[in-house]
């Protein structure tokens, strides 16, 4: 009881740092954010008196063309680096809630000392950025969570497998920065976990759960192997969880490749979007500009549409 007293202690030492590490980072993207808006708001005031606008000679107009575009380039910019800015400020809001949910300690082969993995719905690096203290779920390093036991394990990556052995599997249960619950498993979720992490009170939206997939839905999100994916269940099997959580996945691995323009999802009726629309933001989105992805009513017959926010 001591030494587990003491571990939980140790861990709790950590999430401390972490709430601080995101704190020092929200307060910086705070006074960046207010330098670009107040900017924002001086090139809207003064944009037609900072561009040159002539008319009396083709030359000219093709100058004041040219200075109303690099004006509005400028605008554009500035209002593209501030909405970053806030995404990235809505992330650092729900980790400071929950930062991590897992954590395993994985020996590489041919290495001395295992590394501790901490993994959350988003990637979270120390102030100077050269330590990860929190590794997104959708990082290849984290499919060992999902989908090994204790012993030997491997994840792929573009160089190739990387082999080792996990000695330590620890799942979590953290609200506004302090361990409600923490628990060594050699599965890949505990019962207690899942329970915690459905809630007792109902809701009208579906959720994420990230920390509940099991190693069989772990395959299907990650599978990049099949142009096609068809996955068959019964009702209540995960089957829509898997799709949704497959989405995040697939617009994290190909972030540079896929937006919000290459989905399209049908759905029963608008009350089943409605349902879903708040799990892709909860599973961390594609990294990139917001923006949504279109769902049609697949038996209304209907065109209308509603979007689903990622």
């Amino acid at each position: 009881m001591e030494n587990q007293a003491n571990e939980r202690q140790m861990e709790q030492q950590r999430v401390d740092k972490v709430m601080e590490e995101i704190t020092h980072k929200e307060n910086i993207l705070q006074a960046k954010s207010v330098g670009l808006k107040e900017s924002v708001i001086a090139l809207r005031k003064n944009f037609w008196e900072d561009v040159t606008v002539n008319l009396d000679e083709p030359d000219d107009v093709i100058e004041t063309q040219a200075s109303i575009k690099q004006q509005a380039e400028l605008l554009s910019e500035r209002e593209r680096s501030h909405g970053s800015i806030a995404d990235e400020q809505k992330k650092l809001h729900k980790l400071k809630n929950e930062p991590y949910f897992g954590r395993i300690d994985f020996l590489e082969q041919d290495d001395t000392e295992s590394e501790s993995i901490y993994i959350g719905t988003s990637t979270l690096l120390d102030r100077r950025e050269e330590d990860i203290l929190i590794y997104d779920w959708r990082a290849p390093i984290s499919s060992l969570y999902y989908d090994y036991a204790l012993g030997e394990a491997a994840y792929d990556t573009l160089e190739g497998d990387v082999k080792g052995n996990i000695s330590l599997k620890r799942q979590f249960i953290i609200r506004q920065g302090k361990i409600r619950g923490m628990f060594d498993t050699g599965l890949t979720i505990g019962d207690r976990l899942l329970q915690e992490a459905l809630g007792n009170q109902a809701s009208t939206m579906m959720k994420s759960i990230v920390a509940t997939i099991q190693k069989e839905q772990n395959k299907i999100i990650r599978n990049e192997k099949n142009d096609l994916l068809v996955v068959q269940g019964v009702a209540g099997s995960g089957k829509t969880s898997a799709a949704l959580q497959r989405i995040a996945y697939l617009m994290y691995r190909h972030r540079d490749e896929l937006n919000e323009n290459n989905m399209l999802l049908f759905s029963p009726n608008s009350l089943f979007s409605s349902y879903i629309s708040n799990v892709l933001p909860e599973l961390g989105g594609g990294q990139h500009q917001p923006g949504y992805i279109s769902t049609f009513p697949a038996r209304t017959g209907r065109k209308i549409h509603s979007r689903i926010p990622i």
